[in-house]
């Protein structure tokens, strides 16, 4: 382990040793680098050396105020500070988005994996198969019932939460300038944490997500896709599938941009 300072902030980081292809691996929101140890094992055993990050305000990293740029400048910090030659960057959901961030800016990135960093609805237009009313009406519900989820928890999460849902990933998707692999888990196993009530709403928002990474796909080469039988967390509930996922894609010929 060690710390990778980035101007101010602190980023603790942990070699897991191994050599080869170099992983940068980048949890999820509320999360930290201990996420990655089953996957981590699994790479060093298949000939990649991972190296995985406390993200700002997580885990052994400093507290700092949260945007996208200052956070692609940690990883840069910690990519430099290990000398990583084009890695590949592994993020799950909120570490997804910014791996899916950083494959807009780094074309000599071989592959950038987002695992089912999809965000959460905030416009009526993203409930596929709702009319008009309905679909207003499912925002307005669906807005109101993460707002409550977010009460008590701390303002420097709930900053992070308003970037999410500033962040509009398609856009990011369609900017992608090396392999971007989005990885979608089960839709139905996340609908657990809503109220009953809500569950046609989740799944008419992930409808409506399949729909657009159905588009982005066919119209960018290097953006793909794929879907697992897990929950939310396929690296800890399948690791041995997402090293084969992540195998198989890093053996693709390489799309045009």
């Amino acid at each position: 382990m060690a710390t990778v300072m980035n101007g101010p902030v602190p980023i603790m980081t942990e070699d897991h040793g191994g050599s080869g292809q170099d992983v940068l691996l980048l949890h999820g929101g509320g999360r930290t680098r201990a996420d990655w140890e089953p996957l981590a094992g699994l790479l060093v055993g298949a000939g990649f050396r991972p190296v995985s990050m406390d993200l700002r305000g997580h885990g052994e990293s400093g507290a700092a105020p949260w945007s996208w740029p200052a956070v692609l400048e940690d990883v840069a910090a910690v990519a430099d500070a290990y000398q990583l030659h084009r890695p590949v960057v592994v993020g799950h959901s909120l570490g997804g988005m910014i791996a899916a961030l950083w494959a807009a800016e780094h074309p000599e990135c071989r592959l950038a994996v987002n695992l089912d960093g999809h965000g959460n609805p905030t416009r009526p237009g993203q409930f596929a198969g709702l009319d008009a009313n309905a679909a207003a009406g499912a925002c307005r519900e669906m807005t109101a019932f993460l707002a409550e989820m977010g009460q008590g928890l701390p303002e420097s999460f709930l900053q992070v939460m308003r970037e999410i849902d500033a962040l509009d990933l398609f856009p990011v998707y369609r900017r992608a300038r090396c392999p971007l692999l989005v990885v979608s888990g089960d839709a139905p196993a996340f609908a657990a944490v809503f109220p009953d009530r809500l569950v046609p709403a989740w799944e008419a928002y992930c409808a409506w997500t399949r729909r657009e990474l159905d588009a982005v796909t066919r119209e960018f080469p290097l953006v793909r896709q794929a879907s697992l039988p897990t929950g939310h967390d396929p690296h800890v509930e399948a690791p041995e599938t997402v090293l084969r996922l992540l195998m198989q894609h890093l053996a693709r010929p390489a799309a045009p941009a």
